[in-house]
């Protein structure tokens, strides 16, 4: 199971590249891996149905993401993240990937 770890952000001003098309927003894990929360709804099924989808891939590197793993979607200005088997009992304010 995966489990997103939100980190907490600077307030020390906006140095966000502009999202390439069709991307909400993204979370860096570590120095080789990063969630690409997508505007496209997910394939996977179960707790995501309806939900969008989440590239697990490389920074900058789309052709290696992963998008059959886990879904997102914005309630009340809070990220939620699911799988297949379950939400996450995890919430962040959508900030965290803006």
């Amino acid at each position: 199971m995966v489990i997103i770890t939100v980190a907490v952000l600077s307030a020390c001003g906006d140095t966000r590249k502009p999202m390439p098309p069709g991307v909400e927003g993204i979370l860096p894990i570590d120095a080789s891996t990063e969630y690409v929360f997508l505007h496209k709804p997910t394939t996977v099924r179960g707790a995501c149905a309806g939900w969008k989808t989440i590239s697990i891939q490389k920074p900058n590197q789309p052709e290696t993401g992963m998008t059959n793993l886990m879904c997102w979607k914005e309630s009340d200005g809070q990220l939620l993240t699911a799988t297949f088997e379950k939400v996450s009992p995890k919430v962040a304010p959508m900030a965290v990937i803006h």
